[in-house]
C-alpha cells in the first residue's frame, strides 16, 4: 500500500493533520478507483473524505485538480462545510471559502464543490461537467444508487496524469441501506477485497471502526457509553458495531434472522420434493427459485436464477424463449440427481393473452418449461406473506446463502404504507413474490384448471402445525 501524501512531504503547507492509523489511513492510500469508506459511527469518516481530495492539493494538479463531495440535500452540507473549515483555514494558509457557491478554492488553483443531488434526475444539472474526484457523503442517506452511478460518468481528466477517484462514506443505516450492501456485496465479500466485474471499474471497501479514533475516545469519554446505550437494537448495532446484518423498519423485522434462516449449500437428497416457483419480468427483473421440503416439513429455497439490469428495479428484457433455455440449462443434470419437479409455480397473468398469438406461459412450455397458475388470487398476497412469516417464526424457511438476491432484497423489504400487512409493492419485489408463489403450494385458483397439472402425491401434515402441505 502507498504512502498517504498527507504522511509524504510537502513544502508549502505545515502538517497538522494525520490519518488515524487503520482504515483513515488505507482509504487515504487506497490506489482503487472506487472505496468506501464504512462502519461504525465516530471512526472519523468525514475527516477522512475531506482529507482524500486535500492531500493532492499543492502537488502541481492546479486548477486541473476539481472536485465535487455531494449530500443528499442541501441542509445537510452543513455539517461537512463547518468540518472543512475547522482544519482547512488551518492547513492551507490562503485558501478561500465561498458562501454563497460552497466552494473551496486553494492558492494554487484547485477547487472543491459541495453541492447534493437526490435523484437520476438531478444528474442533469452536472452533465458534461469534469470532477477527477467526486465524494459522497452518508451514501446509505439514498434510497438507491442511480444518482451516484449517473455522476461516475463524470469522473474524468484530460490532464495527463491526473489521478482519478471516487469516495464515499457511510453507516450501515438509512433507507439506502440494502442498496449499498449489495453493490459492495456486503457479507460475501470481506473489508478490504478489490470486486472487480466485467464493464465496471474496480471498487472496495474499507471499514471503519470507533475504537480507531482515540482522539474522540479522549477528548469525549461519553460518546461511547452514549452509543452503547441506545436501545433501538438494530440502530445500536449498527452504530456502536458497524453491523449490516440489520433490516430496520422492513416487513420481517423481529422475524428474519440470518444466524438461524441463512445457511450454506449442500447437496439436495433426490428423497425430498422439489419444486421451483416464478414471478416474471421483461422491462422490471424476473425471479425464479428452486425450493426443497425435507421429511420434517422445512423448506428450503436453494438455487435462484434472478434477471436484473444495471438501474435498480430494470430487467434484462430477455424473451421467455431464452429465459426458458437458462432454466434448461441450469436443470440439465437434475434428472439424474432424482430431482422431479412436478410443481412449478408462476403467475397467473403469464398465462394471458392479452391479443397476442401465444401467451408467455405458452413459449415457456414450447421451450421445455411447463409452468402451473400460482394462487395468487383476492387476499393470497396477505395470506402468503402471514405464511412466510410463520415459517421464518417456527424455523421452517431455510434459505441458501447463495442465493445472493433474494438475500439483498426480501429481508429488507418494506411494509406497504397503505395496507402494513403486505409488503411495498413499489420496491424490488421479485423474489418476495416468488417466494410467496413456492411457499403457498398447497392453494390454487379455481379458475386454474387448464393450466394445473393435479399432483399425485398425497397430503400429509406437519408435525406440530395445523397448517397441510402438498409436498
Amino acid at each position: 500500500m502507498t504512502t498517504p501524501p498527507f504522511l509524504q512531504k510537502k513544502p508549502d503547507y505545515p502538517v497538522i493533520w494525520q490519518p488515524l492509523p487503520g482504515s483513515q489511513t488505507r482509504f487515504l492510500s487506497c490506489p482503487v478507483f472506487e472505496a468506501l469508506l464504512e462502519g461504525t459511527r465516530g471512526g472519523g469518516k468525514t475527516d477522512a473524505l475531506l482529507m482524500s481530495f486535500a492531500q493532492y492539493c499543492g502537488r502541481g494538479f492546479g486548477e486541473n485538480w476539481r472536485g465535487a463531495l455531494f449530500r443528499l440535500t442541501y441542509p445537510q452540507l452543513a455539517d461537512v462545510v463547518a468540518k472543512s473549515k475547522r482544519w482547512f483555514f488551518s492547513i492551507f494558509p490562503g485558501i478561500r471559502f465561498n458562501e454563497s457557491d460552497y466552494r473551496w478554492t486553494w492558492p494554487t488553483g484547485e477547487t472543491l464543490y459541495f453541492r447534493y443531488g437526490a435523484t437520476e434526475d438531478d444528474y442533469w444539472n452536472y452533465h458534461g461537467h469534469e470532477y477527477p474526484w467526486l465524494g459522497f457523503e452518508e451514501l446509505t442517506n439514498w434510497r438507491d444508487l442511480t444518482f451516484f452511478e449517473s455522476m461516475m460518468s463524470t469522473c474524468r481528466s484530460s490532464f495527463a496524469g491526473m489521478p482519478r477517484m471516487i469516495r464515499a462514506t457511510c453507516n450501515p443505516y438509512g433507507i439506502g441501506h440494502t442498496a449499498v450492501k449489495e453493490r459492495y456485496r456486503i457479507g460475501d465479500v470481506p473489508p478490504g477485497k478489490i470486486i472487480r466485474e466485467e464493464g465496471q471499474q474496480p471498487r472496495v471497501r474499507i471499514h471503519s471502526s470507533i475504537f480507531e479514533n482515540t482522539h474522540l475516545l479522549d477528548a469525549d469519554p461519553d460518546y461511547l457509553p452514549t452509543l452503547e446505550a441506545i436501545r433501538d437494537p438494530n440502530r445500536r448495532r449498527a452504530w456502536l458495531l458497524g453491523d449490516w446484518d440489520i433490516h430496520i423498519g422492513s416487513f420481517l423485522e423481529g422475524v428474519w434472522n440470518p444466524a438461524e434462516h441463512v445457511i450454506d449449500p449442500f447437496m439436495i437428497p433426490s428423497s425430498w420434493r422439489v419444486w421451483k416457483a416464478m414471478d416474471w419480468g421483461y422491462a422490471a427483473p424476473y425471479a425464479v427459485y428452486w425450493f426443497a421440503m425435507d421429511h420434517d416439513g422445512v423448506i428450503y429455497i436453494w438455487r435462484e436464477l434472478y434477471g436484473a439490469g444495471e438501474k435498480p428495479g430494470q430487467g434484462t428484457r430477455e424473451n421467455a424463449a431464452d429465459v426458458a433455455k437458462r432454466i434448461k440449462v441450469i436443470e440439465a443434470h437434475d434428472e439424474r440427481m432424482g430431482y422431479e419437479y412436478r410443481m412449478n409455480l408462476a403467475d397467473p397473468s403469464i398465462f394471458a393473452r392479452n391479443g397476442a398469438d401465444r401467451s408467455i406461459g405458452q413459449i415457456f412450455r414450447e421451450n421445455g418449461v411447463r409452468w402451473q397458475e400460482a394462487w395468487n388470487a383476492k387476499g393470497s398476497r396477505v395470506n402468503g406473506a402471514q405464511e412466510i412469516i410463520r415459517l421464518l417464526c417456527e424455523n421452517r424457511l431455510k434459505v441458501f446463502r447463495t442465493c445472493r438476491h433474494w438475500l439483498a432484497t426480501v429481508p429488507s423489504i418494506a411494509p406497504d404504507a397503505i395496507n402494513p400487512e403486505d409488503v411495498d409493492t413499489r420496491a424490488n419485489d421479485h423474489a418476495w413474490d416468488a417466494t410467496r408463489y413456492g411457499i403457498m403450494r398447497r392453494r390454487r385458483s379455481p379458475d386454474a384448471v387448464e393450466h394445473f397439472i393435479e399432483d399425485d402425491i398425497p397430503d400429509i401434515t406437519v408435525e406440530n402445525t395445523t397448517h397441510t402441505f402438498r409436498v
